[in-house]
């Protein structure tokens, strides 16, 4: 985990919405492993933002551990959901962007949703935090 000022949250979402900007017009064109890359990229800048501001804390290292971090900050219910989709990304994040295999269409769809529901829930919980 690394300190944050939690003022620095409205960067990570600035990052994350114009990452998943970013992916949705790379599906569009056919970049499918841009879409991943973009979409994995928002997912975890959407986290990043999240714990900023709730907790003045980021995640560092590995990416999943921003998962233990939101614990407190969504129910349960909402913590697996994200968890389900967050992981899922993070599953495709060294294919698509350090292995020679290419991304497909259905992989491009699937993260880019993935990263939408993650960004929309999180910004969500920072309406309610104000």
């Amino acid at each position: 985990m690394r300190a944050v000022d939690p003022s620095q949250s409205k960067g990570y979402l600035i990052k994350s919405e114009s990452s998943l900007q970013v992916a949705r017009m790379a599906l569009e064109i056919g970049a499918y492993d841009s879409a991943v890359m973009n979409s994995v990229h928002s997912a975890i800048n959407s986290l990043d933002a999240l714990t900023a501001s709730y907790l003045g804390k980021r995640a560092s290292g590995s990416h999943t551990s921003a998962l233990e971090l939101i614990k407190g900050i969504f129910t349960a219910k909402e913590l697996s959901e994200i968890a389900r989709q967050f992981t899922s990304l993070m599953s495709l994040k060294n294919a698509s962007e350090y292995q020679p295999d290419l991304m497909s269409k259905a992989d491009a769809e699937t993260s880019v949703q993935r990263a939408d529901r993650i960004l929309v829930k999180v910004k969500s919980k920072l309406r309610e935090k104000k």
